[in-house]
């Protein structure tokens, strides 16, 4: 053997067989534990065996060349296969549509039956004749050779039917690129396989495709988890407790693209399709999307929120579903990565609201109360006095024999007397008017939207008419409820809420004072 022969061998088949052991021990370093990672390292390192192996057939005489491909080479290629089986069902997740008790031993049985028969000396693997030509030991292209490259073939397309069907069955995102990725690289091998397989280019290529092939795996594999980061990177150790958890948890992508999400995350988005994981098409509304975009803004500006709130538009119920959201976000390479934590506090929000409705408003007539009133109207006349011109009207009314009306009836029948009078106000005033109960039979109300006196005065006189003209009706009861009212016009007769008080209880009884004269 000559030295530029050496030299050729060393090149071609030492150089990767060592490129290919270096790389496995990287990735089995990454994380040891991880079944992807143990898998991927045996794959490298057989490659690499299968290199060694074909420099040291090399250095012998060609007519050892046949039995060490039939038995040591034949034997690592078929681990070859067995493991990627194997690694393609495992990142597939069809593993758990295979019994326990065959799995995942049922990928190495034909690895250890023609173990097995090779110890017994029984030829299950054809040998493949040799012949030299140029630089190499060549495979002579007979019936044998094209047995076992067709039997190859079906089982790489064999790997590329598990990733379309565990392409299929999968909704998470990431997994969903891994299964891609590695379909490309099963279908560049298997074309490299038939192209250079089953074409003899005799002398100027080395011999055996599945050399070629492997140095094309192994720098997608490397590819693949040193820049891509395409291996699953959630940790197992950590899956059950992210699906179990009882608070909703989701990952997404610099496009919104929901990498990762718990059952309880599907549950509170209502995810039943997983074809199309962004978050933005489970926003739907506008207000929703406002709302989401502007929570990312936020999330980029801070790096971490805390207790960040939602109002969504429920999209399965009336109403608003109120979230509270805890997320940060990590850059990895060019990406960023969001993970959210989120919370529904609706029906927390909900009490709360009720709280405030209670302290703010009466229990009886679902008007405001005299706390309420008292904190607006003082908003109400600072607005008043910063206008160049305006008025405003206090109101004040005050039912006549309403004691009467509850010793003759009972206390149910004045209630409702009040419930009556209430309505009535409310449908003689608009949403920008304050109305409230005092308390007893007093209502208070404070009106500015009307362009002149003239037009306030006509207001009051259909008031006084609608309660002339109505009667309140319980069962054979007929009442007609005639309030006194008494009125304090700002800021012509006082601009704080004691002095309008004052003047229209002093109007309003001037008024009861009139009606029983009249009476």
């Amino acid at each position: 053997m000559s030295i530029s022969q050496l030299c050729m061998y060393l090149a071609v088949y030492v150089l990767p067989a060592l490129y290919l052991f270096g790389l496995a021990c990287v990735v089995l370093i990454q994380q040891s534990r991880r079944l992807e990672n143990r898998l991927i390292t045996a794959i490298l390192v057989a490659y690499s065996f299968l290199y060694f192996g074909e420099f040291f057939r090399h250095l012998l005489p060609i007519e050892y060349s046949s039995t060490v491909s039939g038995i040591g080479l034949g034997l690592i290629s078929l681990l070859v296969v067995s493991l990627t089986l194997h690694l393609y069902i495992h990142v597939s997740n069809l593993y758990i549509y295979i019994p326990r008790i065959v799995y995942p031993g049922v990928f190495y049985v034909p690895f250890l039956i023609v173990l097995v028969a090779q110890i017994l000396q029984w030829r299950i693997i054809p040998f493949i004749l040799h012949e030299p030509r140029g630089f190499w030991y060549v495979p002579i292209y007979n019936e044998e050779y094209y047995f076992v490259l067709t039997i190859s073939a079906i089982l790489t397309l064999i790997m590329v039917f598990i990733l379309i069907i565990g392409l299929r069955k999968t909704v998470n995102l990431q997994q969903r690129k891994l299964l891609k990725f590695l379909m490309v690289c099963t279908v560049v091998v298997f074309t490299l396989k038939a192209s250079m397989g089953y074409l003899n280019f005799g002398e100027h290529i080395p011999p055996y495709t599945f050399l070629i092939e492997g140095i094309v795996f192994s720098i997608f594999i490397s590819f693949s988890f040193l820049h891509n980061d395409l291996l699953p990177n959630i940790s197992r150790r950590y899956r059950t407790l992210f699906d179990i958890s009882p608070i909703p948890i989701m990952i997404l992508d610099n496009n919104l693209d929901i990498l990762e999400i718990n059952k309880q995350g599907k549950f509170l988005l209502n995810i039943s399709d997983p074809t199309d994981m962004n978050l933005m098409k489970y926003a739907r509304t506008k207000h929703n999307k406002k709302l989401l975009r502007k929570l990312i803004e936020q999330l980029q500006l801070k790096g971490t929120l805390r207790d960040y709130s939602l109002a969504l538009d429920n999209l399965y119920l009336d109403g608003r579903i109120h979230i509270s959201v805890d997320a940060k976000y990590v850059v990895t390479g060019k990406e960023r990565i969001y993970y959210a934590m989120l919370r529904d506090v609706t029906s927390e929000v909900e009490k709360e609201k009720m709280i405030m409705h209670m302290a703010y408003h009466d229990v009886l007539t679902d008007l405001h109360n005299r706390a309420f009133f008292v904190t607006h109207i003082s908003k109400k006349l600072v607005e008043l006095s910063q206008r160049e011109a305006g008025e405003a009207y206090f109101v004040l009314l005050d039912l006549n024999q309403f004691k009467i009306i509850n010793d003759s009836f009972g206390h149910s029948v004045g209630d409702q007397v009040l419930q009556y009078t209430a309505e009535v106000l409310k449908d003689a005033t608009n949403k920008n008017d304050l109305v409230a109960r005092f308390g007893g039979d007093e209502f208070v109300l404070f009106l500015d939207d009307f362009n002149t006196r003239e037009d306030f005065e006509g207001w009051l006189s259909q008031l006084r008419m609608t309660f002339e003209e109505k009667n309140f009706i319980y069962n054979d009861i007929h009442i007609k409820v005639i309030p006194s009212i008494g009125i304090a016009y700002c800021p012509e007769q006082g601009d704080s809420f004691e002095d309008l008080f004052h003047v229209a209880d002093l109007n309003m009884y001037a008024d009861k004072e009139s009606l029983k004269s009249r009476k």
